[in-house]
C-alpha cells in the first residue's frame, strides 16, 4: 500500500467539542494550548528540525490541517497535508546572552500570544537560545481542537527520548498525501459523515428505548446535573478584577516550582489529594490577592474550573478532547492554610460523590446535536461583538471606569496535568523544566496550568496584563502559602521548605 493512501486513512472529522474550540477561537481570544520547556545547553535550528524530522510519524496529527465543509454543514476534518514541512513549523530566536528567566518569559509570550495560521497544521514551535546558564528554551503552540492537556503531553513525549544518545525508534515511512479534498468532495464527505451520525444517534435511541428504566435513570441523573449547574450559575461569584473586563490578545507568565515530593507530605499529612493542595494553594492565594487589593467579595466564593479527564481504558493515546469539568467554590477571604485545605477537601468530595463530571460530559455530548452551521453562525456572532467590544475598550479608556462586567460562570481555570516522571532529552540535551500555557479569552483574564515532570510541580500563571498588571504578586502568594501548608507538617523540625519563583 502506499504511503498516501495510508496516510489517506488518517482524515478525521473534528468531535463537537473539538469543532467548539475552532467556533469559539478569536483574534483576541486564540484558543491554544502549550507549554514552554528548557533544556541543558544549546541546541541550534538545524538540529532541532532533523530531530523533529526524525520523530514527526509519531504524531500524523502535526501533519494535518483543517479542511472546512462548505455552508458548515458538518464540522472541519483534518486531513494531510501535502505541502507539510517540518521547516515551516520551527522559527528561531535569538537573546543577548544571560537574558534572565523573566526576560525570556515576557518575549515568549509575544510570540506564543498569536493565532495559529489556519492555512498549515495548528502548531507551531519556538526555538530561544541566550538564557542565563547557556539554557535552550523552545515554545510549543498546538490547537486545542487537536488536544487537551492530557493528549499534549503524550504528543510531546512522543517528541522527546528517554535517553540523550537514544536512536528514532523505527525507521519512518516517506510521507506523501493527497491533494486536500475539493469543496465538491468536502460536501459530500461532510454530508456523508453527518448522515452516519444520525444513523448512530436512531440506533443509540433504540437500544435506550429498548431498556426504559435505564434511558430513564440516565434522563434523570442528566436533569438533575442540569438543574444543579443551573443553579449554580445563578449564583453570586466574588467579583474578581481579572474577571471584570474582555481580555486582549496580550498575555503575560509566571510560575512556580514546587517539589512534589513536599505536596505528597501535605497529602499525608493535612488529608486530602494532591490536586485539593493545589487547589488550596491557589485559592488561597486569590483571596489574598483581592484582600490586598481592598477587593469586596460580600461573602460570595471563588468558584475555580477544573478540567477533568473523561478518557476510558483504550484512549489513551488518541487525541482531541476527552474532558469534563468540575466546579469547585471556595470562600474568598483570607484563611487559615489549613482551614483552606479542609474547605477544599470537603467540597471535592461532595462534587466527586455526586459523579458531576460524568454527567457533564453527557450534557457536552447531547450538545453534540446541534447543527455545526449553528453553532459556527452564533459564535461569529459572539466573537464579532467580544472583539468589538474590546476594541472600544481600548479606544475609549475610561469606558471600564463606568461598568465593569458581572464575572464569569467561574473566576478562574486550573488545569491539572501529570507528565513524566523521568528525565526527558532532545538531541541529547536533558529535559529540565517545563511551564503550561493556557488560553484566555471572554472575561477571563487569569488561569493556571499546573505540570508535574520529573517529580517537580510548576504552576504557569497565565493573565491578561491589564486585568492583573501583578500576577507575581499572585504567584508570591501562592509560594506563600504552599510553604505554610508544608511547615504545618512539620512544626517540629527546623524550616527546610523553599519555593523556586520565576518570571
Amino acid at each position: 500500500m502506499s504511503a498516501s493512501r495510508k496516510s489517506a486513512k488518517l482524515a478525521h472529522r473534528l468531535s463537537p467539542q473539538d469543532a467548539a474550540f475552532v467556533y469559539a477561537e478569536s483574534y483576541h481570544a486564540p484558543l491554544h494550548v502549550g507549554c514552554i520547556t528548557y533544556f541543558d545547553g544549546q541546541i541550534d535550528h538545524d538540529e532541532f528540525v532533523e530531530h523533529m524530522e526524525t520523530r514527526i510519524h509519531r504524531l500524523p496529527r502535526y501533519r494535518q490541517r483543517l479542511v472546512f465543509v462548505p455552508l458548515n454543514l458538518a464540522h472541519a476534518a483534518l486531513e494531510d497535508d501535502p505541502e507539510f514541512n517540518v521547516s515551516n513549523h520551527v522559527y528561531s530566536h535569538s537573546l543577548p546572552d544571560g537574558t534572565t528567566e523573566a526576560e525570556f518569559l515576557t518575549r515568549a509570550m509575544q510570540v506564543f500570544a498569536p493565532m495559529l495560521d489556519r492555512s498549515r497544521p495548528l502548531w507551531e514551535t519556538h526555538l530561544f537560545r541566550g538564557i542565563e546558564g547557556e539554557r535552550t528554551a523552545i515554545v510549543w503552540k498546538m490547537h486545542h481542537c487537536l488536544i487537551d492537556g492530557v493528549a499534549g503531553m503524550e504528543l510531546l513525549s512522543a517528541s522527546l527520548d528517554l535517553r540523550p544518545d537514544m536512536p528514532p525508534s523505527g525507521r519512518p515511512e516517506p510521507f506523501s498525501a493527497e491533494p486536500l479534498p475539493s469543496p465538491a468532495r468536502s460536501l459530500m464527505t461532510g454530508f456523508c459523515d453527518m448522515l452516519r451520525d444520525r444513523i448512530t444517534e436512531m440506533h443509540r435511541a433504540a437500544r435506550l428505548a429498548e431498556e426504559p428504566s435505564a434511558a430513564a435513570k440516565r434522563l434523570a441523573r442528566i436533569a438533575y446535573i442540569a438543574g444543579r449547574l443551573a443553579q449554580m450559575a445563578l449564583r453570586p461569584i466574588a467579583g474578581a478584577p481579572w474577571n471584570a473586563r474582555f481580555v486582549t490578545a496580550q498575555r503575560t507568565l509566571t510560575c512556580l516550582k514546587i517539589p512534589f515530593h513536599h505536596l505528597r507530605a501535605i497529602r499525608n499529612a493535612l488529608g486530602g489529594t494532591v490536586n485539593d493542595t493545589v487547589l488550596a494553594i491557589l485559592s488561597e492565594a486569590a483571596a489574598r490577592y483581592l484582600d490586598y487589593h481592598g477587593v469586596s467579595t460580600r461573602g460570595a466564593p471563588l468558584r475555580i474550573g477544573c478540567p477533568v479527564s473523561v478518557r476510558r481504558h483504550g484512549e489513551r493515546g488518541s487525541l482531541g478532547n476527552r474532558v469534563s469539568m468540575m466546579f469547585v467554590e471556595c470562600p474568598s477571604r483570607p484563611m487559615a492554610p489549613e482551614e483552606r485545605l479542609a474547605a477544599v477537601v470537603r467540597e471535592t468530595s461532595a462534587l466527586k460523590s455526586t459523579g458531576e463530571a460524568t454527567a457533564i460530559e453527557s450534557l457536552v455530548e447531547a450538545s453534540g446535536q446541534w447543527p455545526p452551521a449553528l453553532l459556527g453562525a452564533g459564535s461569529a456572532v459572539v466573537g464579532g461583538l467580544i472583539n468589538a467590544f474590546v476594541r472600544l475598550d481600548q479606544d475609549l479608556p475610561r469606558l471600564p471606569n463606568l461598568f465593569t462586567l458581572p464575572p464569569a460562570g467561574i473566576n478562574f481555570v486550573a488545569t491539572n496535568v501529570p507528565g513524566a516522571q523521568v528525565p526527558l532529552y532532545l538531541a541529547g540535551r536533558r529535559l529540565t523544566s517545563m511551564i503550561g500555557c493556557v488560553p484566555l479569552a471572554a472575561n477571563l483574564g487569569y488561569s493556571v496550568a499546573i505540570l508535574t515532570y520529573n517529580q517537580q510541580v510548576v504552576f504557569g500563571l497565565m493573565a491578561e496584563p491589564r486585568l492583573m498588571p501583578d500576577v507575581e504578586r499572585m504567584r508570591d502568594y501562592a509560594a506563600q502559602v504552599a510553604e505554610e501548608l508544608f511547615m504545618a507538617t512539620k512544626k517540629d523540625s527546623e524550616p527546610e521548605y523553599r519555593s523556586q519563583s520565576t518570571g
